[in-house]
């Protein structure tokens, strides 16, 4: 309902126009944009905007115009205070677009306000024109004209919101603006431009993704640069925040791989004493408490070595580090040997175990023998950890729906053990998860093992699960497609060469006690050894003596392993092809191609396998002529 001073002002304005405009034949109208109510309307304009009479004109609601509109209006008040403006209006009193050609001016209300005198003409526009009209004038994407000197001459109401200056230059609307000069000159060589900028509206900085095409003026024909602005910030704030995040992410898992590796180093330092060491007084007289003990020790350094092994595989799995090998294998004896591994722990608690591979299940397969051999360990080793009675049984049986060519298999290992509780099912495999803190408690370990087989087994195109009742087993198994292969035509000889005569060798270690157990473990196999506690003193040692083979470790004082190498290779002659096998706690795929690639031949990890040690030194003192007792006092050096 209008108020007494909106009612005094409409009659008013209504007696002073009423005889001057009742009876013209165009629609003319006031609007007090103030108070967004129209005072005044003539009859042609009452029929214009499909109003019965101007009370029925009156009372119609205004005030609730789009973003677009508002803008338009405030921008149309602000240009009446210089003149009278002519622009073309699009309204809908009944739902039907009428466009009125209009001349507006200002005019003084009694209260001493303002309003607007409109005066229309009505156009009928064609169809498609009008469309392009109304899309123009509505749509959220910013439109504007530029003339050729790059000012503004046109811009559309989402435009004109975003920048008020009708009349602004090109250039302006960029944050940078150079950036604005160079995109302008660019235009004289290409048609259209395209790209995001930063640039500055009304509403602060913003990207917005910028058409910049030239073309005529449509009223004129003259030469003008028209503009589409989209509004891209929240798109391009979002990628900005997935780049830090993937920086974040990636500057985390270079700390995570520096940490492992050196938790890596400093672990399996002292651990190639304590294992090397107890497996020597394994061989000396003791008496049984004595064995016993050393038996304690032993078992102590294996767990915190499998638990050092199981952190490093998933770190290396997590973070995509291994890639499958393709060979042919033999899967009956790839069950049988895995399955032998646990024959004495078996034994020694009095537990069945026992192999089953289906008869349909082809012999030979392609894949990765040593991976599935893991996920198989895995699943056995927690066995016979949760089974204190009964019995463990691994089944391998075929399935149907592989692929020609290739065979799908399940293979399970079950057990009596004490079984998965239901509420723990779904979460066998997650990193550091066990069935329970009872269970965690009473069998130790680290959570990891399921979750690395689940990842070995998903990296296989595989699925992995488990079937349980609490107290009454448990049955693990994993389904993988692999090719079916051709058996190999010559057998692969898995046995450790072994050397036939007495090798001199260089020991470069800063570590004492590794030094002595290295000397001794050589030594046991025949072989002269000579030790030395940093790079400088090996590098000196192979110019002035002539050795079958260094043993060189990385991390030293003074020099270090990586550093000796390099200068050994630039002594020249025969003393620079002397094969170095890097011998050290780094084991990570990464470390141990980064020695080879710095001029070492082979590595051997810590804690040393005795046997793989061996192994190594055979392989390397192949075809070399033995240089026991020599020294280079007789030879020319290649060294400067």
């Amino acid at each position: 309902m209008k108020s007494s001073v909106e009612s005094t002002v409409a009659s008013e304005v209504q007696a002073s126009l009423a005889l001057g405009f009742d009876a013209l034949q165009r629609p003319v109208w006031v609007f007090d944009d103030v108070r967004k109510l129209a005072l005044y309307a003539n009859q042609a304009a009452l029929e214009l905007w499909r109003a019965p009479s101007l009370d029925a004109l009156q009372a119609r609601d205004f005030s609730n115009a789009s973003p677009a509109v508002r803008t338009r209006m405030s921008d149309l008040a602000a240009r009446l205070r210089t003149g009278v403006v002519e622009e073309r209006w699009t309204f809908y009193p009944e739902g039907e677009a009428v466009t009125v050609n209009t001349m507006i001016s200002r005019i003084a209300l009694p209260d001493g306000g303002w309003a607007m005198l409109c005066e229309g003409v009505r156009l009928r526009p064609e169809a498609e024109e009008q469309r392009a009209i109304e899309a123009l004038h509505h749509t959220s994407a910013l439109v504007s004209l530029y003339d050729a000197e790059g000012w503004r001459i046109f811009g559309n109401p989402a435009a004109l919101a975003a920048y008020p200056d009708r009349g602004g230059r090109f250039a302006d609307i960029f944050a940078d603006s150079d950036a604005g000069e160079i995109l302008w000159s660019r235009l004289q060589d290409v048609e259209v431009i395209e790209g995001g900028y930063r640039v500055i509206t009304a509403g602060g900085p913003r990207w917005h993704s910028l058409t910049v095409r030239r073309t005529p003026d449509p009223m004129t024909g003259r030469p003008c640069v028209l503009v589409n602005e989209t509004d891209i910030t929240e798109e391009v704030e979002a990628q900005a925040a997935l780049a830090d995040a993937r920086e974040r992410a990636e500057i985390a898992a270079a700390a995570r791989q520096a940490f492992l590796a050196n938790m890596s180093h400093e672990l399996r330092t002292p651990l190639t004493s304590i294992l090397g060491f107890a497996d020597l007084l394994e061989d000396a007289t003791l008496d049984d408490a004595q064995m016993r003990h050393l038996g304690r020790i032993r078992e102590a350094g294996a767990m915190l070595l499998e638990t050092l092994n199981a952190v490093l595989d998933f770190s290396k799995l997590e973070a995509g580090g291994v890639d499958l090998e393709h060979k042919p294998f033999d899967l009956p004896d790839l069950a049988a040997r895995t399955a032998g591994m646990f024959e004495a722990a078996a034994r020694s608690k009095g537990l069945s175990l026992s192999i089953h591979v289906a008869p349909d299940c082809p012999r030979w397969l392609d894949g990765d023998p040593e991976r599935l051999r893991h996920v198989l360990v895995n699943f056995l080793g927690n066995a016979m950890k949760f089974t204190d009675s009964g019995g463990v049984s691994l089944a391998v049986e075929s399935r149907t729906g592989a692929r020609p060519g290739m065979e799908r298999l399940e293979l399970s290992v079950s057990d009596t053990g004490v079984g998965v509780p239901a509420e723990m099912l779904d979460h066998v495999f997650d990193r550091f998860t066990q069935a329970g803190p009872e269970v965690s408690r009473r069998f130790g370990g680290t959570g990891l093992g399921l979750a690395i087989s689940r990842e070995i087994v998903e990296l296989m195109g595989g699925r992995i699960g488990v079937d349980s009742v609490a107290g009454e087993g448990a049955r693990f198994w994993c389904v993988l497609d692999l090719p079916v292969a051709e058996p190999p035509s010559v057998a692969t000889d898995e046995a450790s060469p072994v050397s036939g005569r007495p090798l001199r060798l260089l020991v470069a270690d800063d570590n004492d006690a590794n030094r002595e157990l290295i000397g001794t473990l050589v030594r046991a196999m025949g072989h002269q050894v000579e030790t030395v506690a940093d790079g400088i003193a090996a590098v000196e040692a192979v110019h002035t003596r002539v050795y079958d083979l260094v043993l060189m470790d990385v991390h030293m004082p003074r020099m270090d392993g990586l550093a000796a190498t390099r200068a050994i290779r630039d002594l020249g002659g025969e003393a620079a092809s002397t094969p170095i096998i890097a011998l050290t706690a780094n084991v990570l795929p990464d470390q141990i191609a980064f020695y080879r690639a710095s001029g070492m031949d082979d590595h051997v990890g810590k804690p040393i396998d005795p046997r793989d040690l061996q192994a190594k030194i055979a392989a390397w003192s192949v075809g070399r002529t033995s240089v026991a007792g020599a020294d280079r006092s007789c030879q020319t050096s290649g060294r400067p």
